[in-house]
């Protein structure tokens, strides 16, 4: 099993998804959260999804606009799920995971010391 949060500090909530692989290949998954328009996402998402849901864009039921719909463009639930299944079927590490704790989106500004030109 793996779990990952999200911390969506802009809107101030918080997702708990968690993945676990099925013996038939697909993945339960939990989305515990204080938001409920991604409680509706989870809703529609359903508690199994495929392989191919979360390691193939077209056709993925997580990223699915009918689906997704319901919250904003910006969440990172959606990764979220992706995020854990891909831990829970091996293809992140997860002792990887445990030394960089969290990847993230920061905001900056122009003349920031953090703003990259690329």
């Amino acid at each position: 099993m793996a779990t990952v949060i999200v911390d969506m500090a802009f809107c101030d909530k918080k997702h708990k998804i968690t993945a676990k692989i099925r013996e038939d290949g697909d993945l339960d998954i939990h989305i515990a959260t204080d938001c409920d328009l991604i409680r509706r996402y989870a809703d529609r998402l359903g508690k199994t999804v495929s392989v191919k849901d979360v390691t193939d864009w077209r056709g993925s039921r997580v990223y699915d606009p009918e689906i997704c719909s319901v919250s904003s463009a910006t969440c990172l639930a959606p990764s979220g799920v992706i995020n854990a299944a891909w831990l829970e079927l091996g293809m992140l590490s997860k002792t990887k995971a445990r030394q960089i704790h969290a990847n993230c989106v920061r905001f900056t500004y122009e003349g920031s010391d953090d703003l990259i030109d690329g």
